[in-house]
């Protein structure tokens, strides 16, 4: 499969549910026996976690096809460990961006740039013969150390929070979240889903990340850092176990706008969105992980 051809496919599929008035990254968490569904895709024989546009398209594949976990590999890791894939199963393609310098034939200067491939992978669904010891739980046993995890977060990243506003925001003039108290959500899920949302945004600020905020509600700019902020929001989700929330219905129209114009504008959004991820929670613990190593 080539690039262009993932592009458009996954945007066409992410078109059709927001017309059926569902973001993906809401919909994968709804069947309650098939909880790994949410979670953060890892390879299966390394355990590490995929970033940006694959979460998104992972997840899409494992809604689609029904599978039970989020572990995926290549043919290749496949063999290495003496499991094979089934016959006729078919391989999800997620993309590796390779970025590097190139010389501009006019300034001679290096500049950065980047090389886009697309490459297969199986679910574990699709395996036979894997060792036990690669199978890894899926979903965090405790909720109760999950929502602690989460006030961590919060408290660990050193953003400015007010809370009993009517409604939640984030005022880059006074670099200020504020968000309605936690009972007037209809479950704690929601309510941290919207926190998280309100934190991608902050991760934005020039001081931050730098990224371009829109200036008027349906502005592509505008409806673009609300992708980026929802998709933030589920990640960050994910990895705490939460259900991912869904800001607003009137969102929708405005991203169909961007989608319809720009096939690659999910991924572009998805990529961002895991960037604030990762900048929240490694600012978040960044005192823990430098205690344990």
């Amino acid at each position: 499969m080539k690039v262009a051809e993932l592009y458009q496919s996954v945007t066409n599929a992410i078109i059709k549910q927001l017309e059926e008035g569902v973001p993906p990254w809401v919909k994968p968490w709804k069947d309650e026996h098939r909880k790994g569904i949410g979670m953060i895709p890892s390879n299966l024989i390394t355990g590490r976690l995929y970033s940006g546009g694959n979460i998104l398209l992972l997840w899409l594949t494992a809604q689609a096809r029904e599978y039970p976990s989020m572990q995926f590999c290549t043919y290749n890791q496949v063999s290495s460990i003496g499991a094979q894939v089934r016959k006729g199963e078919r391989a999800t393609h997620v993309i590796y961006t390779k970025h590097l310098l190139r010389k501009d034939e006019e300034t001679g200067e290096d500049k950065p740039g980047a090389v886009v491939k697309v490459y297969p992978v199986f679910n574990l669904a699709q395996l036979d013969n894997v060792d036990p010891k690669y199978l890894a739980a899926q979903v965090p046993d405790d909720r109760k150390a999950t929502h602690e995890q989460a006030i961590s977060l919060v408290k660990g990243t050193g953003a400015k929070f007010s809370h009993g506003a009517s409604k939640a925001a984030y005022y880059p003039g006074r670099d200020e979240i504020v968000v309605p108290t936690i009972g007037t959500f209809e479950s704690e899920d929601a309510y941290w889903g919207v926190v998280l949302h309100e934190l991608t945004h902050w991760s934005g600020a020039e001081k931050r990340l730098n990224r371009t905020f829109g200036k008027r509600f349906g502005d592509n700019a505008y409806a673009s850092e609300e992708l980026v902020a929802e998709l933030g929001s589920a990640y960050v989700c994910a990895q705490l176990g939460f259900t991912p929330s869904f800001r607003s219905a009137s969102y929708i129209d405005s991203w169909l706008k961007v989608l319809k114009g720009d096939n690659r504008a999910i991924f572009s959004a998805a990529s961002y969105a895991g960037h604030a991820a990762t900048y929240i929670w490694n600012l978040a613990f960044a005192e823990q992980r430098e205690a344990a190593e």
